[in-house]
């Protein structure tokens, strides 16, 4: 059967503790790449059906600052795949506590092999 990156999709929603952050009471950033890590890896085995391990971190864009108590959605897809290797697509959004609008705050693109 054949795939579409709709069958790949992965939402992950947490939220931020204090033992998450940093000084400045923002999530650390390699929270955030474990978190993202996670949710792409979960995409990748619905897309292969198989074992996955990350291969490489292709890009990351740390935008937008997480700060402490914000709900954090990752979003991840599969958005090419190849013979032994697949790409995944990750988006990041924040949600305002307050009015509950959510801003994409990071993104990223990662290999599964």
């Amino acid at each position: 059967k054949m795939h579409t990156p709709k069958d790949s999709r992965t939402v992950m929603t947490d939220l931020v503790l204090p033992s998450e952050t940093n000084p400045l009471n923002n999530l650390f950033g390699g929270e955030l790449l474990a978190r993202m890590d996670r949710a792409a890896s979960i995409a990748a085995r619905r897309h292969s059906r198989r074992i996955v391990v990350t291969a490489s971190v292709n890009h990351v864009a740390f935008n937008r600052s997480v700060p402490v108590g914000s709900v954090v959605t990752v979003e991840a897809a599969v958005s090419r795949a190849f013979k032994t290797s697949m790409e995944i697509f990750i988006d990041v959004w924040i949600e305002d506590r307050f009015s509950g609008e959510k801003t994409k705050a990071n993104e990223a693109i990662y290999t599964f092999v």
